[in-house]
Formats: structure tokens, sequence, C-alpha cells
């Protein structure tokens, strides 16, 4: 039975060293490859529903509800070669440059209190040139995989957890028609300005918005708003600011 296979599967993802396939699983595991290719080879419809598996294994290890923020992360995988469906150019972390190979988008659900975080689901991202053929760009596509999976997601928690790569006004929009928040960091380039709160002074035009760049190493502590925080050393300010 396909439960079967999948235990035995789980088991040679942590046995078989290095390059893991359906030829190594026919290799190290106690069926023919075909058997293997045959089990993860069905339909949409007749296929394993991945995410709710792992919600569902999240939930048994965090507990059935808790303080809980969904957490995106693309990551870069190596691979040679042309032919790989979605091969490309992406952004590797570690390299700290562009390089030639594959891309997931992880999601994960992380438990404020347990200090942990667990795999929900790995959705493979489109390269550079396929995007360009749609019209589209890499955060348009990272919007559309919350969007694909915003129904499970919304049921457990409206909060999205990013680096700063997605700190921008495109993807907090967009996440947030689908009725999501982000919780993120500015990027470094990040220009912030003071909200001018002032008189009008009646002239024609454009009522003044913005009341000064916002120096981020002397910072205006008269214009912000501290925050009260038990069991928590250090202290922090709120304001809201142009950007």
């Amino acid at each position: 039975s396909f439960e079967k296979i999948l235990i035995e599967v789980i088991i040679l993802f942590m046995v078989i060293p290095r390059k893991i396939n359906f030829t190594q699983m026919g290799r190290y595991g106690s069926h023919v490859e075909q058997t293997y290719r045959n089990a993860f080879g069905f339909k949409k419809s007749k296929s394993i529903d991945w995410l709710k598996l792992n919600v569902s294994l999240a939930k048994r290890f965090f507990g059935k509800q808790g303080r809980w923020a969904i957490a995106i992360d693309p990551s870069y995988i190596s691979k040679a070669g042309k032919k790989t469906p979605h091969i490309g150019r992406f952004w590797s972390g570690c390299a700290q440059s562009v390089k030639h190979g594959l891309e997931i988008m992880g999601i994960g659900l992380i438990d404020i209190v347990a200090k942990d975080c667990m795999m929900l689901k790995a959705h493979q991202s489109l390269s550079n040139k396929e995007l360009s053929l749609r019209n589209k760009t890499m955060v348009d596509f990272y919007i559309g995989v919350i969007k694909r999976y915003r129904k499970e997601l919304l049921k457990l928690s409206t909060l999205i957890v990013a680096d700063a790569y997605f700190s921008t006004s495109t993807f907090v929009n967009g996440i947030k028609k689908e009725g999501f928040s982000l919780i993120s960091r500015f990027r470094d380039n990040a220009c912030l300005f003071y909200v001018y709160a002032g008189p009008r002074t009646g002239k024609r035009g454009r009522p003044k918005t913005k009341d000064g760049k916002i120096d981020m190493k002397n910072l205006d502590l008269t214009r912000m708003e501290k925050m009260e925080m038990k069991d928590i050393e250090g202290t922090a300010y709120t304001l809201i600011a142009y950007s």
C-alpha cells in the first residue's frame, strides 16, 4: 500500500547517503525503482496533500493551538544540467551570489512559545525565463504561492515572517489582499521619513505629509511611543513613518 511505501521512503531519506532519487531508492529499498515512481506519480486528485499531512504533524508536536506564525524562505538547491524542470539562476544566500540550479519556496509553522519551527510545504520556484514569458516577477510568484495555500494557512495564522527581501509594498499589499500581515525588517537601503503632524498652511496644492528624513543613528525619540515589555531586556519604541 502507499502508506507502507511512504513510511519506507521516509526511512530511506534518513539513511541514503548523498543524492536521493528513485534510482537510489530502488538500490537501497525493498522495492524496485518503478514501484517508487508509480507511488508518487499519481494525478493531483489522487496524490497526497503534503500540506495537510505536515500541518497535522505540527499540531501533534506543538499542540492544537498556540502562538503561531507562518515562516517563508526561498532556498537555493544546487543542480547541474539544462533539462530539469524550472532550472535557472537563483540567489544563493550561502554563496551570496546568483547561481545556476533550482529553488524551493519553504513554508513553515513557527511556535513562538516553543521557539521552534516545523516545515509545512516546499513549493518549487519558476525560473526567471519562465516568469518573463508570463509577464511576472519573482515577487509576484511568491505572492501566488501564498494565495495558492491561503485557505490552509489562514487556519493557522494571519502573520507571515520573512526576511528583508520581502519588505516591499508589492509583496505587503499582495499578501494583505489574501488576509495576511508581514513581520520583517526594512531593507538596508530603505529611506524613511517622519510623518508631518503640524498645522495645514491653507495654501493650494497637496498638503505636506513628510517632515524630514529619519536618521537611524540619531533617532528623535520625542516623536516615538515607548513600548511596555515584560520579561524582556532592552527598550523598544514604535513609530508610524513614510517609506
